[in-house]
């Protein structure tokens, strides 16, 4: 009976161990594919990342001290393609066709956004 209830124990544990590595490991590729991007990958933390296995898609927040000149917390968008996408942060300044490029990039941006960051 002892071995029995170690051998049923055992493979709980071996159950658990093998889920959370099934929910954590894309999203650990996708932080390390997000980190890559980035200029000081050793100063980031993520939030909210979530991963979509039917798109191959994954969104979430880093919070880094710089990616691509902007600092702080930022949405991004990893594509299936491999492609990482950030939230465009230029300021809506300058001439009207500047000011209408910005709002360009924020719009491409919000679609992206709509299109792969839904949580259903």
């Amino acid at each position: 009976m002892r071995v029995f209830t170690c051998l049923i124990a055992s493979l709980a544990v071996f159950a658990g161990c093998i889920s959370a590595w099934w929910f954590y490991w894309p999203v650990w590729q996708v932080e390390s594919r997000v980190k890559s991007r980035l200029t000081d990958p050793a100063a980031v933390r993520f939030s909210g990342v979530v991963y979509d296995k039917r798109t191959g898609t994954a969104c979430g927040y880093v919070n880094a001290t710089s990616q691509g000149g902007a600092a702080g917390k930022t949405h991004f968008i990893l594509m299936a393609d491999g492609d990482v996408r950030f939230d465009p942060k230029d300021p809506i300044r300058g001439t009207t066709l500047q000011q209408l490029e910005s709002l360009r990039k924020q719009a491409d941006y919000l679609a992206l956004a709509y299109a792969h960051c839904q949580r259903g």
